[in-house]
């Protein structure tokens, strides 16, 4: 059995997506503000806001432009032994493209390049401009994956490199990924890696390519719909049977099942269904195996969003310490496994605010203000989202008001007062110590309290 890998090509290789893979038989508590939670290590907040690195580990092409976009490259069989598929795959947001208005739409413009080469030649390459058209300016303005992209190109076994650029043709906006992979030579019997999918008609012949829709971020939203998988076989004898697991990143097996080749088909293709319930956050690996032995690994994220990489439950529920009561996250957290994405959903759509659009504003606009004060209140020689200002800051927004006595030489330490006008609250925040530290004091914390607690009940 061999696998093939492919790397991404940056500043260092980070590692891509195995693509394709001979066949065996062929060969709780809450702690108090400015006490750092272990559970989120405060350095690890910028890698919960930007998910790239996390695709990247997971294999995928991720650019982290201000076009961006995250995308997967998958081999399957071609229509003949020596020309194989190379199927790309971008998922891309729309609030990277700028828009112009058309009579009553909004229509943006890009255009996407693969071109696969060796080093002296070029093997392949296409090319395609798509517009799109959104009916107001809301749409312009999605954060979560709006537009999903795809290109094939046919290529000989061999070593290269495969270049992915998207370009906005209304702006200087482009993103660029290069990566090396290796087109195997297919052997008599083979399995494809799974390839996350939303929809697919598995193909019964190799001259056409099968038609299907990818997920290019290989994820899901945690507790929602099956997450998809297509997997293709060729040549493989009938009764062939190969295990499914869904395994975590602690080597534990959340799902399994089976699937048996029921035709010596030149290719076969499968669908597999891998359900949200016994699915936790965190990143997961699709395992095929033969007979015990494992024939391929690929992996895939559960997420609470696209927007956020978190990579366990219990990271999301500590940065969600400032938006939901104490007793409402504990209660996530102790939630049988069997029910816990059930709860985590009835949590997701009681505290949206739209629910006619996928992502969740409260908990965005939220997860937005704890970046802000990640960065404005790390002065305080913690991580400035455990901060009390920080805490603050986060769950009533900007002050209508600021006062600082820190610069003034007569005060005690220091002083910082805040007004919320649309509140009737003033708050006072008191450096005693001299150090920096600020707290508010025990009236204002009261006070701050109770219009926590009021909001809270609207």
């Amino acid at each position: 059995m061999s696998a093939i890998e492919a790397t991404t090509r940056r500043s260092r290789t980070l590692p891509l997506l195995c693509l394709l893979v001979v066949a065996t038989a062929a060969c709780g508590s809450w702690k108090r503000v400015g006490v750092v939670d272990p559970e989120t290590p405060p350095e690890r907040l910028p890698e919960i806001f930007d998910p790239t690195n996390t695709y990247r580990e997971m294999g995928l092409l991720a650019d982290r432009g201000p076009l961006g976009f995250v995308g997967t490259a998958r081999i399957l069989a071609g229509s003949q032994p020596d020309s194989l598929l190379l199927v790309v795959a971008l998922s891309m947001r729309s609030r990277g493209f700028s828009f112009k208005r058309d009579g009553d739409q909004f229509v943006a413009q890009y255009r996407v390049q693969s071109v696969l080469r060796t080093t002296t030649r070029q093997v392949a390459a296409a090319q395609r401009d798509e517009t799109v058209r959104v009916a107001s300016f809301r749409e312009t303005q999605r954060s979560d994956e709006s537009l999903i992209f795809q290109q094939f190109l046919s290529a000989p076994p061999g070593d290269y490199l495969l270049s992915v650029s998207v370009r906005d043709r209304n702006s200087t906006n482009e993103g660029r990924v290069e990566v090396s992979i290796t087109v195997p030579e297919l052997a008599r019997t083979a399995i494809s890696l799974p390839i996350a999918v939303y929809s697919v008609t598995p193909r019964r012949s190799l001259e056409r390519p099968p038609e299907l829709v990818i997920n290019p971020r290989s994820s899901i939203q945690f507790g929602t719909d099956s997450l998809r998988f297509y997997i293709e076989t060729y040549g493989l004898a009938p009764g062939s049977a190969i295990t499914l697991a869904a395994v975590d990143g602690a080597g534990r097996t959340a799902w399994t099942d089976s699937m048996l080749v029921d035709s010596e088909a030149v290719v076969r293709g499968f669908v597999v269904s891998v359900p949200p319930a016994p699915l936790s956050i965190g990143r997961y690996d699709l395992q095929l195996s033969q007979g015990g032995t494992l024939t391929a690994s690929t992996p895939f994220l559960v997420a609470f969003s696209d927007q956020f990489a978190v990579g366990k439950l219990q990271d999301i529920v500590s940065l969600l310490r400032y938006f939901a009561p104490p007793d409402t996250l504990r209660a996530l957290l102790n939630a049988p496994e069997s029910e816990r994405a059930a709860a985590w959903q009835h949590f997701f759509r009681s505290t949206d605010p739209n629910p006619a659009t996928p992502e969740n504003e409260a908990i965005d606009a939220y997860l937005h203000r704890v970046q802000i004060a990640n960065e404005r209140f790390r002065d305080e020689g913690v991580a400035g989202w455990l901060t009390e200002r920080g805490e603050v800051f986060i769950t009533l927004g900007e002050p209508s008001e600021m006062f600082d006595r820190r610069h003034d030489m007569q005060s005690n330490g220091g002083t910082i007062v805040w007004t919320y006008y649309e509140h009737r609250l003033t708050l006072y925040f008191y450096d005693d110590g001299g150090f920096g530290r600020y707290r508010l004091a025990p009236g204002s914390r009261a006070e701050y309290q109770r219009v926590v607690n009021r909001l809270r009940g609207q």
